[in-house]
Order: C-alpha cells, then sequence, then structure tokens
C-alpha cells in the first residue's frame, strides 16, 4: 500500500499576527496565513503549485531530509535573534494528496 507524501513546513509566528511558512523541501515555497489553520491551508496549496510546476518542467526535487530541515530551522531561529523576536517557532507535517509524488 502507498502511503501518502509527507513534508515538514515550519511555522513563524510574526510580530502583528499572523504565521509565515516555509517549506524546507522546496527551496523558495513559502506562505503565510492570519492564523494557523490558513497558513496550514496556504502553504499546502503552495507546494502543491510547486510540486506542479516541478513536475512539469521535469526538474530534479531533492526531497526532504532532516538537515535540510535542521539548516532552514537554524536559519530561521537566527534571523528572528537578530530581530529580537522570541525564538519560537513551530513544525508541522503537510500531508499530500494520494498520487503526488515528492
Amino acid at each position: 500500500m502507498n502511503t501518502p507524501a509527507k513534508l515538514t513546513v515550519i511555522l513563524e509566528p510574526e510580530e502583528d499576527g499572523g504565521y509565515s511558512v516555509h517549506c524546507p523541501a522546496l527551496p523558495g515555497c513559502h506562505s503565510q496565513g492570519d492564523n494557523l489553520r490558513e497558513a496550514l491551508a496556504n502553504i499546502r496549496e503552495a507546494i502543491l503549485l510547486v510540486l506542479e510546476v516541478l513536475h512539469e518542467e521535469k526538474s530534479p526535487i531533492s526531497g526532504e531530509t532532516p538537515e535540510i530541515v535542521t539548516e532552514e530551522i537554524r536559519q530561521i531561529l537566527a534571523a528572528r535573534a537578530e530581530d529580537g523576536l522570541p525564538l519560537i517557532i513551530e513544525t508541522r507535517e503537510i500531508e499530500l494528496p494520494a498520487g503526488v509524488t515528492v
């Protein structure tokens, strides 16, 4: 049985409310939302669009590794520290629809 593909996303609370959200496995794949639910829905949509474009262009997808996720977390926390923001982030897994490959 095929298990659905999942990607880790990093949620970063914004100073004035809402969230920025990043998908480390897909460089440049970012979104935001006014609340957690909206941010997760928006990044899921962004992930699907990026994957569609990459598949159409026959571009390689490197996939997710612990090292990629760790480096993205390190960069986000460093930027937050530099900006004097609380070092608070959250990670979640986004489950992709059946048939979507990463």
